[in-house]
């Protein structure tokens, strides 16, 4: 076959921004039956391996390369399924290992105005069932003359001007890979990291595996931003402690074997003891105004925000006695803890019962940016 008569593949799609990252949309019966062929698909789409993703929909960091597949569901009182897929940038691997809280987000609204969900004004609620983590997720979303509403007042950190409220719930969020709350039974743990000695931290399994880290056991501040990528001892302490967690999730067998094997799961969060700093966008953040200073490492960089499902476990774990995170938060009134990230601050409300986990509610905003058809060679 000539160069001439060779055709590109074409899939529907829609891309959409979910709070801080952003994901390419498929209905599930506009890709292939077989999932096997996905992997393939889905790194051709975003231009995988390939640290520019110049010849796809990627756009170099961790939040820009995301998928999310959607079926309406057939499970008794949920609307839809939801399949998570995050396309590594330098290597060839597709990891569906773990969820997405922000692009969770998106799946509400792309539901409605794709048909999925009857539209209900001024407020549908979307029942999402994450296949990744075999949760359900429950999303409020304001709804106008059949649609999803875009245009509000909801400010998010991270995301320039305002859109329209949703309201999302992680529902009994614990065990999302492991059954368990604290995997290791331990609340918090000493790490005998190889060439870099010990570190406590405390592993949970709450909307997605996350492993805890001090931001004094790294010899950091905890207020860094980019420039933290660039420090390539730090970040080899980091990938270390993070794939010795990964050992204990049951991910790998050796900790060297998840940052090629695990690369998306276990999430990372340095935390240290509320403190002002600048965040991404040069603003002054006060350290009045939050509970614990945080910032997350997803696929070996830092989060330009903090991801969603990240911030339900560090709820949970502030709230638990016990976790590394309760001894920097201490006792905090009520039920919202105040993160402090790398853009801003955010609040995520836990509805506990005791240190059982109910829910993790976070605030989003999102939006369809393009819809139509991507191409594949």
């Amino acid at each position: 076959m000539s160069a001439s008569d060779q055709k590109q593949r074409r899939f529907p799609c829609v891309y959409m921004r979910g709070g801080t990252s952003k994901a390419v949309f498929f209905h599930q019966e506009d890709l292939p039956e077989n999932e096997e062929e996905w992997p393939e698909i889905f790194m051709k789409v975003m231009g995988t391996p390939d640290v520019k993703q110049i010849d796809g929909m990627g756009g170099t960091v961790s939040s820009t390369s995301k998928i999310a597949v959607i079926k309406k569901s057939d499970r008794p009182g949920i609307d839809v399924d939801y399949t998570f897929r995050q396309v590594d940038i330098k290597i060839p691997r597709v990891d569906g290992s773990a969820n997405c809280g922000n692009i969770s987000s998106a799946v509400g609204p792309y539901a409605i105005d794709e048909g999925l969900v009857e539209a209900v004004e001024p407020v549908t609620i979307v029942r999402v069932y994450n296949t990744n983590t075999d949760k359900v997720i429950e999303e409020h979303v304001r709804v106008k003359d059949g649609h999803a509403c875009m245009y509000g007042d909801e400010e998010i950190q991270g995301v320039p001007g305002t859109g329209s409220r949703i309201d999302m719930y992680f529902e009994d969020p614990s065990g999302s890979r492991s059954g368990m709350l604290f995997p290791t039974g331990a609340k918090q743990e000493v790490f005998d990291v190889p060439g870099y000695g010990p570190a406590t931290v405390t592993v949970i399994d709450c909307s997605n595996p996350v492993v805890f880290i001090k931001a004094s056991d790294l010899g950091i501040k905890g207020t860094e931003l980019t420039e933290l990528n660039s420090n390539k001892d730090v970040m080899e302490h980091i990938e270390r402690i993070r794939g010795m967690a990964a050992v204990k999730f049951g991910f790998v067998e050796d900790f060297m074997e998840a940052r090629t094997k695990a690369t998306s799961a276990p999430k990372v969060s340095i935390i240290s003891e509320a403190q002002d700093y600048v965040n991404m966008d040069g603003a002054d953040v006060s350290g009045e105004k939050m509970d614990i200073c945080v910032r997350a490492i997803s696929v070996g960089q830092l989060h330009k925000a903090y991801p969603m499902t990240v911030a339900v476990a560090t709820g949970a774990a502030a709230k638990i006695p016990g976790t590394i995170v309760n001894e920097i938060v201490k006792d905090v009134p009520g039920d919202i803890i105040r993160l402090g990230h790398s853009s801003g601050v955010t609040e995520v409300d836990m509805k506990m019962d005791g240190e059982k986990v109910l829910k993790g509610g976070v605030t989003r905003t999102a939006r369809r940016i393009m819809d139509g058809y991507v191409y594949i060679r």
